[in-house]
């Protein structure tokens, strides 16, 4: 057996995400809870809009991922220049307008939501490289993503009476 001659390079050393002089005011939770992660979502999401605002900007999202209650969450945000009517501009929203009339739907399907199987869902893209289920859909309850037919989504839109979830 050869013996590596290269020298082990020093480990990189870690920073600290999160660097405070002084304690915090509050001891942290033993664990966390469904209304605790959306405060602290909220309490995010305000503390953003005001640093993207000092600078003309404007923020969305504030969406909650891989929820683990005994340990923390990921939180995403968008952040970007705004369009005239305020929002940030979309690429799934873009295409999603494109690509509605080859699937049977209106461009302002986009957002709609609809209940299948009781659970609401809402329309968010369209992927014309998936022809058995090209539409996706997130469950409004955990955002979690899912792919339906079209055939089914437009079945379901023309029963929920126009119902829009922002």
């Amino acid at each position: 057996m050869k013996k590596n001659k290269r020298k082990a390079g020093s480990p990189v050393a870690r920073q600290q995400v999160q660097t405070s002089t002084c304690k915090a005011k509050v001891s942290p939770p033993r664990n966390l809870t469904p209304a605790l992660c959306d405060r602290l979502r909220r309490d995010l999401l305000k503390a953003c809009q005001d640093v993207a605002e000092i600078h003309g900007l404007t923020v969305e999202g504030g969406d909650l991922n891989d929820i683990d209650l005994r340990h923390g969450f990921d939180i995403g945000f968008r952040v970007g220049i705004p369009m005239e009517d305020g929002a940030l501009y979309s690429t799934d929203k873009a295409m999603f307008g494109v690509l509605a009339e080859h699937f049977r739907l209106k461009p302002s399907d986009y957002g709609r939501a609809f209940t299948a199987r009781g659970e609401t869902f809402r329309v968010m893209a369209i992927n014309p490289n998936r022809p058995k289920y090209p539409i996706s859909v997130e469950r409004v309850a955990d955002g979690r993503g899912f792919k339906f037919p079209v055939e089914d989504v437009i079945l379901y839109l023309q029963n929920s009476n126009g119902h829009f979830v922002p």
